[in-house]
């Protein structure tokens, strides 16, 4: 597996033990994580502070993974940032919700290891073709 760069990324995840384990192999992997319970709280930190990747679960009190996917892409700063949705909820009516929503990846909670986890996260910080890229 090749090393992309060392990254940004915002965990949004209510669940404390969750966000512990998938904090630690983050910052394991050399990556910078911000951690916050909820969508709200995602959004008040996301305009702070620059991100490469988000990782949002869906269920969460205050504002779920929809809401603030639905917020996120509404901006155009936002429109192409990684976005993956780790939640034990995702099923096929959510997921296509998702993809209109332009959720990088899916997985779900339970049956994804933390290595399958790094590797989504590797894929979606790989360098944009240079066609692909474009400035603000």
């Amino acid at each position: 597996m090749y090393r992309t760069r060392v990254a940004t990324i915002l965990l949004v995840e209510d669940d404390p033990d969750a966000a512990e384990v998938v904090g630690t192999a983050l910052r394991k992997a050399g990556h910078r994580v911000m951690s916050v319970p909820n969508g709200r709280e995602a959004l008040a930190l996301i305009v702070l502070q620059n991100t490469d990747l988000v990782i949002t679960d869906l269920r969460m009190p205050q504002m779920d993974g929809v809401s603030l996917l639905s917020v996120l892409r509404s901006y155009l700063r936002w429109q192409s940032l990684p976005v993956i949705v780790l939640s034990a909820y995702a099923d096929g009516r959510s997921v296509e919700r998702l993809d209109e929503l332009g959720v990088t990846e899916v997985l779900k909670k339970g049956s994804t290891d933390l290595s399958d986890l790094l590797r989504a996260v590797e894929r979606h910080l790989a360098p944009p073709s240079p066609r692909a890229s474009h400035h603000n």
